[in-house]
């Protein structure tokens, strides 16, 4: 099977100023095709050649906010392509629900986007693959979009790089961190008063490499993350976890309610590592046209070292 995957952006891109570093949908992409078990070549949404698609078995769709009607239409005329969602694909904003002045989406948290120019591209898929449950459920109430098949991989893609630090001995650990991110959405101004409330001190992540904040999570004793709406996923909180933070979050953190996030650390490790493969693995169903079992709900408990906010209604 020869696969195409198609995005805005990959992490080995040259950066700007104002994009100094990769984003989060880069790096599970990144991760994703390191492994991936057929032939792949990558390409961005401007970069593609229409003519080319029908040379590919598979057209694997990351981020395509840069994509135009012509490449849509071409996609859905070939109909072999899964959608990879990173964030709300169906949503003109992308899911950032509380900063919006439309009041539907701001006030119940939901996208009723109608979106007839993405409608084909759903119905023609061959499914689509989502990061987390809750990320699934938005997806599911707007009533204008269904996919021929839905599956979930519970997390985020991580690297090697993540675990081969699980195997460094442990450092002394002190402080909280916050996330002070440009994007109000992410919350970082509640999540430094909350951990001032607490009567923690909290330092800022900032304009860091991703090392550099893995570095930090490593040291610190918390991570609090409490973001104003959706968070389909959630890197850095499990990255955080994973590196033996106490992790503060609320009720918009996708993957705290994922039912792996309750389990003991070695059985958290396996499930996350195998993470890039397990994509490929629902690729290949979707592929195969495999019914798969309806994804479960999602879980309401939460880990033990997890402290969840709940959010204002």
């Amino acid at each position: 099977m020869r696969v195409l995957f198609i995005a805005d952006q990959f992490a080995d891109v040259s950066r700007t100023p104002e994009d100094k570093y990769p984003g989060g949908a880069e790096l599970t992409d990144e991760a994703a095709l390191e492994v991936c078990p057929w032939p792949i070549d990558c390409v961005t949404c401007e970069d593609v050649d229409l003519t080319t698609l029908g040379d590919y078995d598979l057209h694997i769709l990351g981020n395509t906010q840069s994509a135009t009607p012509a490449l849509f239409e071409a996609l859905s005329a070939v109909g072999r392509h899964i959608l990879f969602e990173h964030d709300v694909r169906i949503c003109n904003w992308r899911g950032n629900f509380p900063v919006l002045v439309e009041p539907s989406h701001r006030i119940f948290q939901r996208c009723i986007c109608p979106h007839r120019h993405l409608r084909k591209l759903y119905d023609t898929s061959l499914g689509a693959i989502f990061l987390t449950h809750r990320q699934l459920a938005v997806f599911e109430q707007n009533p204008f979009f269904r996919s021929r098949a839905n599956r979930v991989i519970g997390c985020s893609l991580f690297s090697n790089d993540l675990f081969e630090r699980l195997e460094k001995p442990a450092q002394e650990r002190s402080g909280t961190l916050f996330f002070d991110s440009r994007s109000k959405i992410k919350g970082g101004k509640n999540a430094r008063e909350f951990a001032v409330s607490r009567g923690w001190s909290p330092k800022a992540i900032r304009d860091l490499r991703p090392p550099e904040v893995l570095d930090l999570f490593e040291r610190s004793e918390r991570f609090v993350y409490t973001p104003l709406g959706l968070e389909p996923a959630g890197r850095m909180v499990v990255e955080a976890r994973l590196l033996g933070c106490e992790v503060v979050v609320n009720d918009h953190v996708g993957v705290s309610g994922e039912s792996w996030w309750n389990l003991p650390q070695e059985l958290a490790v396996e499930f996350l590592k195998d993470a890039p493969n397990r994509f490929w693995r629902l690729v290949e169903e979707l592929a195969e046209g495999v019914e798969g079992p309806r994804p479960p709900t999602i879980a309401s408990e939460q880990r033990k070292r997890t402290v969840t906010l709940r959010s204002p209604a």
